[in-house]
């Protein structure tokens, strides 16, 4: 095996090149991840009751649900890994006062929730969109995830990302009521 980057000599398995420290690419089987994708479609969908698409790289965009935009990303090095990310908050919702919230209000609300809830918030480098999401680690690598089991995580996995969108939303009601003007 031989870096992609310098032209070392690797011992198979490595993850980092010992000459260059370049990250080694994991080729993964396209079919196994499609097979994948599929699968985590069909159980999601049924689950959740709401209709999925699958896009170009094999990630599951779904329906509008009651909490936001959600998501399934798939770990293209490690497939038996997933992540449920839900898009919940972005710059259209204002401050009582009709001002967008600030950028470090917004990123101490989530690092406020991010201490006490297993479901991790985040705020984009670029907008004031906020993300919950919570990991999910469902197989052994290369392997298919158990269907019970994956049954069995999505209720826990949307309940976490619920209760850190409520903490999130107690929090800016808190920053609210106390940036409110006097009456």
């Amino acid at each position: 095996m031989f870096c992609e980057n310098c032209g070392a000599t690797m011992r198979d398995g490595s993850q980092f090149c010992a000459s260059c420290g370049t990250k080694v690419a994991v080729k993964v089987d396209y079919n196994y991840n499609r097979d994948l994708s599929e699968f985590h479609q069909r159980v999601w969908q049924d689950v959740l009751g709401l209709s999925a698409t699958i896009d170009e790289d094999g990630f599951i965009d779904f329906e509008q649900s009651a909490l936001g935009e959600l998501h399934l990303f798939i770990s293209e090095g490690s497939p038996e890994c997933s992540r449920l990310g839900c898009r919940f908050f972005d710059d259209k919702i204002r401050t009582p006062s009709g001002d967008t919230y600030q950028r470090e209000d917004l990123m101490r609300i989530c690092n406020s929730v991010n201490g006490r809830e297993r479901a991790k918030l985040a705020v984009s480098d670029t907008y004031n969109v906020v993300r919950a999401s919570v990991e999910l680690v469902l197989a052994a690598p290369g392997r298919m995830p158990d269907e019970a089991l994956l049954r069995a995580v999505i209720g826990r996995a949307m309940t976490e990302i619920a209760t850190a969108i409520d903490e999130f939303g107690n929090e800016l009601e808190k920053l609210d009521s106390s940036t409110a003007p006097a009456s």
